[in-house]
């Protein structure tokens, strides 16, 4: 609920932990079996009863990353509909963990006869040629599935996915003060990451903040000398140094 918090100042937190934990309740009690089977009850507990599913509708909309409204909409994107899968499944009895799979999250349930995967935007479970197919979708002629596209992701990790897709959605509209708040939280969840600096710079640019984007464009030159976008960085940066000498 921390990204929530920010939108919501007033947010009631326990409110809607309270609620998660009633969902976990509801579900264990309709777990009837284990392993796969067990799996197969909760999705229908979690996407038929409850009703949670994709927004394909209206994708990028703020309100699918406030985990608040994905709550009360029963409706996000993939990775908020994870994160409340995997708290109700494991409030539920289940051991289910974020996937940070390219372009589109995922959820790995692990049981002793081996890893189911879910897509909760899908509302369905998905084999290993789903996630080609779906990785495929994102990258045509990209690299074959691997194992590591599966690995758990962390709390870090996921909060900062979470702060990336919003400072999209808000620099797509046009709203870059708003995105460079999103930039300034991940660059505090991550300092060692130096592409935020670039990000924020690059917003800074279109909010014509000239001074404060070279500050963040050069310190990213400093941080990843080798990075392959390094000549369009200076070009930029060339650009900004020109229009400040003529504001000066």
């Amino acid at each position: 609920m921390r990204i929530a918090k920010v939108e919501y100042p007033e947010l009631d937190v326990p409110l809607y932990r309270a609620r998660l934990e009633e969902f976990g309740r509801d579900g264990r009690g309709c777990l009837k079996a284990k392993g796969r089977r067990g799996i197969e009850q909760f999705n229908v507990f979690f996407f038929d009863t409850l009703g949670f599913h994709g927004n394909a509708d209206d994708y990028y909309d703020p309100r699918n990353s406030y985990l608040n409204d994905v709550i009360e909409r029963r409706t996000g994107i993939p990775i908020t509909l994870s994160t409340v899968y995997c708290e109700v499944a494991r409030l539920a009895g289940l051991r289910a963990y974020g996937v940070g799979f390219p372009g589109h999250f995922l959820v790995k349930c692990v049981l002793a006869e081996g890893d189911v995967i879910v897509d909760p935007f899908n509302t369905r479970t998905v084999s290993r040629d789903d996630c080609q197919e779906l990785l495929n979708s994102f990258s045509p002629g990209g690299p074959p599935v691997s194992d590591e596209m599966f690995e758990i992701a962390g709390a870090r990790d996921i909060l900062s996915r979470m702060l990336n897709n919003l400072r999209r959605i808000h620099a797509g509209r046009g709203e870059f003060a708003r995105a460079v708040q999103w930039v300034e939280m991940d660059i505090d969840l991550r300092p060692e990451s130096p592409h935020n600096f670039r990000e924020r710079g690059m917003l800074y640019v279109q909010m014509e903040e000239f001074g404060k984007a070279l500050s963040d464009l050069e310190r990213y030159t400093r941080l990843v000398p080798a990075s392959p976008d390094l000549s369009q960085v200076r070009e930029q940066i060339q650009l900004i140094r020109k229009l400040l000498s003529h504001l000066n």
